[in-house]
């Protein structure tokens, strides 16, 4: 067994080469297959090549969002500590945490504010788990009824550009 780094990359090169000779000695004989073989060869670096290229040298698509700040109240207070989803028919969902005042901004990734453009379920919850400080957890208990997450109701249609969407819950 090899002991170090240098004695793998000699017997693989030794293996490679011999691999080679041996392939090399059966295509001799068989001027056809080798035409054939080399023109195959050529063919899968030109497309490996050019989809690389077309990898590097295109412009990455940007995800057109939308951005989406509001307010959350039930019975007219506002919720504070709830969660808002935001689930597109198509893409990633964004998520945003009311405030004491009941409002959210949407996140679509950390450092991408916004909610991915079309139509949205929304989902709105409180129910949560808090971590103790000697490591406990607590479950906090939904205050919003289902129809607002677990089973939703809500629906929306996100636009480019910034929209305010706010929220007046019932909890009749």
């Amino acid at each position: 067994m090899a002991s170090d780094f240098g004695e793998l990359v000699a017997i693989a090169q030794a293996i490679g080469a011999e691999l080679y000779q041996r392939i090399n000695k059966k295509l001799d004989s068989r001027p056809q297959l080798k035409l054939g073989v080399v023109i195959l060869i050529i063919g899968f670096c030109l497309i490996f090549g050019g989809r690389t290229a077309a990898w590097m040298f295109s412009g990455q698509t940007e995800t057109p969002l939308g951005k989406v700040v509001g307010t959350v109240r039930l019975d007219g207070n506002p919720v504070s500590a709830a969660t808002v989803e935001f689930t597109p028919d198509e893409g990633s969902t964004s998520y945003g945490i009311t405030n004491s005042k009941g409002r959210y901004a949407l996140q679509y990734l950390p450092d991408r504010p916004g909610a991915v453009t079309g139509h949205h379920t929304v989902r709105i919850t409180t129910y949560d788990w808090r971590t103790t400080k000697d490591g406990n957890k607590i479950e906090v208990p939904e205050r919003l009824p289902l129809r607002y997450n677990q089973d939703s109701t809500l629906r929306v249609d996100v636009t480019s550009g910034s929209q305010t969407l706010d929220w007046e819950l019932t909890s009749q």
